[in-house]
């Protein structure tokens, strides 16, 4: 359990580190950072306040929709978010954003092999998955123009190109590390704190 626990905060940990150095580089952001920079914008919140209200509300819907939640799903709405503002005011920001992109995936692997349930968007993307039938690159597509739509509304200045890029593209860069790392999230034994529903949805669903 202890090794368990340490996977889930150094991953929290780099998760975190990944979202501040890919902003703080001034070229972009990932699409659900630009979501929470809108709502800190319009409200006046800390950008890791937002995030954790955000977070808190994908968790709400994934739980609706009969998902289970994890320690990692609470842990990162709320030390996740957190630290995203210690390391937004800590590192240089001229980090090159390249290393943030590459390390969000890898803390995804570490977060997941703690195997204590996944973060909020990725509990959220397999509710949808399991209600709809649609593809992975679909529904993570839509939830991710959704996220940048929404960051067009306070935070317009952090929605580049490169956010658009990412938008589309960034699925590809998980497989690529998920494959490199022989890491396969469906295949986690994960315990919950909130169960999944019993009456769950068993569609089959699409990986293309």
């Amino acid at each position: 359990m202890l090794k368990r626990l340490f996977l889930l905060f150094i991953g929290n940990t780099i998760s975190a580190l990944a979202v501040a150095m890919v902003v703080n580089a001034g070229l972009g952001c990932f699409p659900v950072t630009a979501t929470n920079l809108s709502i800190a914008n319009l409200t006046g919140l800390s950008m890791g306040v937002a995030g954790m209200i955000v977070e808190l509300t994908m968790l709400l819907l994934a739980t609706y929709k009969g998902e289970g939640i994890g320690l990692t799903a609470i842990l990162n709405a709320t030390y996740g978010s957190l630290m995203v503002d210690f390391f937004r005011l800590t590192i240089p920001s001229h980090i090159f954003m390249i290393t943030g992109i590459i390390m969000l995936p890898i803390s995804w692997i570490m977060m997941g092999k703690a195997e204590l349930g996944d973060t909020g968007s990725n509990i959220l993307m397999n509710a949808l998955l399991k209600s709809t039938g649609k593809s992975i690159r679909l529904i993570r597509s839509i939830m991710e123009v959704t996220f940048l739509l929404i960051g067009l509304l306070g935070a317009a200045q952090y929605v580049t190109w490169f956010s658009i890029v990412l938008s589309l593209g960034f699925g590809y860069i998980v497989q690529v590390i998920y494959k490199l790392a022989k890491y396969d999230p469906t295949k986690m034994n994960h315990s919950f704190i909130i169960k999944k529903s019993s009456k769950e949805s068993h569609k089959i669903v699409k990986d293309i």
